[in-house]
């Protein structure tokens, strides 16, 4: 079991750089199937792309024309290289039987999340660069979270767990997350909430599945939208068309709260 964590944080890191592969390409439009340099198209090779070494080694620069990558890259495959290990030792949901060890639909939706948070990484990236959420990684997303919500259902279903209180406490969710930053985006004409902050809202409502849970979301990520802004606000000369992109924030808040959600139970009594 101690392997599991590392085998997690390399396979992590290998798609951390998939992911910003795939942010890059979005914004440019590039269809190219090869990784290659943005200043002068040197392809990579295999031992230009291995996670963390290769950037390590080259020093951030292209081996070709010593063009700087920029660190985006390492930090993408550092957090989600920790994101894959932490989602393993901090998984909320244990086994009903724990003698009977894993079974084909734990595995399963243990998957599904890890596939949800290489578009969740993609979204972070474009958004905390461009301020954008682009629409086709919020698509998959989506899609990612509602296979989940299935397949955790189905599980409770196996485990005679189930309960139609699940599907209340799934749309209280969707209440105070998606729909909530819906209208704050109706009411303030995008002025407050950008257009896909409320589709990027949809799939952690689902994967929260629950009220409490949401409303913690909301609270943690808003606490660190406020303390990133503390920077902008203390300095003397302050420019005032600057504006915090929410979407990163969504998604550390929903990282903190889902793979803590036990620990909140038990300190507030919710259950």
């Amino acid at each position: 079991m101690v392997f599991i964590p590392i085998i997690l944080f390399v396979l992590g890191a290998v798609f951390g750089s998939f992911a910003c592969c795939q942010t890059w390409r979005l914004r440019n439009r590039d269809k190219s199937k090869r990784s290659h340099c943005q200043k002068c198209s040197y392809q990579l090779t295999w031992y230009d792309n291995l996670p963390i070494i290769s950037w390590v080694l080259l020093k951030g620069k292209c081996r070709k024309c010593s063009h700087r990558i920029g660190v985006t890259e390492l930090l993408s495959e550092i957090f989600l290289g920790l994101t894959f290990a932490s989602s393993f030792i901090f998984w909320p949901f244990a086994p009903s039987d724990p003698s009977a060890g894993l079974n084909g639909l734990a595995v399963a939706e243990f998957a599904v999340f890890l596939a949800l948070l290489i578009g969740l990484t993609v979204l972070f990236i474009y958004d905390a660069r461009w301020g954008e959420l682009p629409i086709k990684p919020l698509i998959y997303c989506v899609a990612c979270a509602v296979i989940w919500v299935l397949l955790h259902q189905a599980g409770h279903i196996v485990s005679n767990s189930f309960s139609p209180n699940n599907m209340v406490e799934l749309l209280g969710a969707l209440l105070v997350l998606p729909l909530l930053y819906y209208f704050l985006y109706k009411l303030s004409n995008e002025q407050w909430v950008g257009s896909g902050d409320w589709i990027l809202c949809i799939p952690l409502a689902l994967v929260l599945g629950n009220f409490w849970l949401a409303f913690f979301c909301l609270f943690t990520s808003n606490l660190l939208g406020c303390l990133a802004a503390i920077p902008t606000l203390t300095k003397k000369h302050k420019t005032p068309q600057h504006k915090i992109h929410f979407g990163p924030f969504l998604i550390l808040g929903f990282l903190v709260v889902f793979l803590s959600q036990n620990l909140i139970y038990q300190l507030f009594y919710f259950y």
